[in-house]
């Protein structure tokens, strides 16, 4: 009797720590790229690429500040829906940003696909000479 009494507790126990995760979509991840360019006025400028990791995302806008905080920018993306993994632009087809070294912040604006939860979340990337 002991036995089966230690039985049906061991399941109980076992059976509670099974319990299904929450339905909640997680939080998204993005990472941010950039490529070099040349500027036509001369120079360099950098060109941003933005990717969510781990989730489809409507992206409303992304504000991006440069290493040292003195300018933002705010790049509208007008509610644009974009898969995982998806790459897109964080600047105007033939634009750039002046190349500048040390640490870029962007955060990206939006709602999660999958329940329409608003979200705004940071990525940092650091451009070397």
């Amino acid at each position: 009797m002991s036995i089966s009494i230690l039985l049906v507790l061991s399941t109980g126990i076992i059976m509670s720590g099974c319990k299904k995760k929450s339905s909640t979509p997680d939080a998204p991840t993005f990472t941010v790229t950039s490529t070099t360019v040349q500027l036509q006025g001369g120079g360099e400028g950098l060109q941003f690429y933005g990717k969510c990791n781990n989730t489809d995302v409507k992206l409303t806008k992304a504000t991006i500040t440069d290493p040292i905080g003195a300018q933002t920018i705010t790049y509208n993306l007008n509610g644009t829906y974009y898969v995982k993994g998806e790459i897109f632009m964080l600047e105007d087809a033939n634009s750039a940003y002046t190349k500048e070294t040390g640490t870029w912040s962007v955060v990206f604006i939006g709602n999660l696909t999958a329940d329409g939860s608003s979200f705004s979340v940071g990525a940092t990337i650091t451009i070397a000479k």
